[in-house]
This record gives structure tokens, C-alpha cells and sequence, in this order.
């Protein structure tokens, strides 16, 4: 797989200067995935409220349990400056512990590879976002694919595709 970066402009509700990225590194194929660093950007006030949102991510297993689509962790939060944070998703689809039993069958393994692999992970940051952070995301999302040569892939999506609920938790006017 070759590297692939994803950002996404302004995926919170009423707030325009805050975005992420998602930088997934090259590596050979049908290797257990790679971490992948999530990069967070906006203005001090708003970093400082996500920031704590954020580190709720890592608490994840605990707050909504296993599953067949929880295979996967968030590392802590690190704040680098008042308007950047870098944080990373890990795949736990091949390994126990987390999300697979050491007894699970290989059909359910593979399930949970391929999901973590194909699925863009910045929905299922977004995804997080609401329900682990009770953060309100906008209605329109924008989500640009670069491979680092063209053509760039630019999509707009709706909430609703990515997640039906919605938070309540907004990053301005505190």
C-alpha cells in the first residue's frame, strides 16, 4: 500500500479553522496495518476544549465495549503546540487483547483486518468524535484523498452517511 493522506477541512459544527489530517504510511501488503497519525489543527481556544474531548478516545474499549467494528484503539492525545495535536489509531483486528479473542475464528479476523484497512479512518474519527466525545459535527463534511500524485480525490459528504447521531458539544463560545 502506498502512503495516502486524508484531511478534512472543517468537520465541526459552526467552527471553520479547525481540521485534522491522516497520514497512513507506505507499507507491504497483507502486513498487519501500521499505526496511522491523526494531525489536529485550530485556534487555542477551541484545540484546548477538543484536546480534552480527544482524550476520551483512548478510553474507547471501555466506554463502548467490543464488537465486530472495535478493533481498533486511540493512542492519547499529544498537544505539540496550543494549536496542534498528533494522536494515532491502532488496528487490533490480527492481535489479541483488544477487540479479537485469542479464540476467534479466522473469518472474524479477516472481517476486522479488511474493515480497519478499507474503511477511510477519518470517518471513523468522526464517528468517535460524536460518540465517544459528544462533539457536534457539521452536516457537510469535506474529505480529500491525496496519494501524492494526481488526480486528488475530493468528496463531499453528509453527516448522516458517516454517522447518524450527532453531539451536542460545540468548540466555540465558551
Amino acid at each position: 500500500m502506498d502512503e495516502l493522506v486524508i484531511k478534512v477541512p472543517a468537520p465541526f459544527s459552526g467552527i471553520e479553522d479547525v481540521g485534522f489530517s491522516a497520514r497512513y504510511p507506505a507499507q507491504p501488503r497483507l502486513e498487519p496495518l501500521r499505526d496511522v497519525p491523526f494531525f489536529v489543527e485550530g485556534p487555542p481556544r477551541p484545540m484546548q476544549i477538543l484536546v480534552q474531548r480527544l482524550a476520551l478516545f483512548a478510553d474507547k474499549d471501555q466506554l463502548v465495549g467490543a464488537g465486530d467494528d472495535e478493533a481498533y484503539s486511540w493512542t492519547q492525545p499529544v498537544q505539540l503546540t496550543d494549536e496542534v495535536c498528533i494522536m494515532a489509531f491502532r488496528d487490533h483486528s490480527t492481535h489479541a487483547p483488544l477487540g479479537i479473542d485469542a479464540g476467534a475464528d479466522a473469518a472474524q479476523v479477516i472481517r476486522s483486518y479488511v474493515w480497519n484497512l478499507v474503511r477511510p479512518l477519518a470517518f471513523t474519527f468522526l464517528r468517535d468524535c460524536v460518540r465517544l466525545g459528544g462533539l457536534r459535527l457539521a452536516e457537510r463534511i469535506s474529505v480529500v484523498l491525496d496519494t501524492g500524485s494526481p488526480p486528488l480525490v475530493d468528496l463531499e459528504m453528509q453527516r448522516a452517511a458517516i454517522t447518524r447521531e450527532n453531539g451536542s458539544l460545540l468548540l466555540f463560545g465558551f
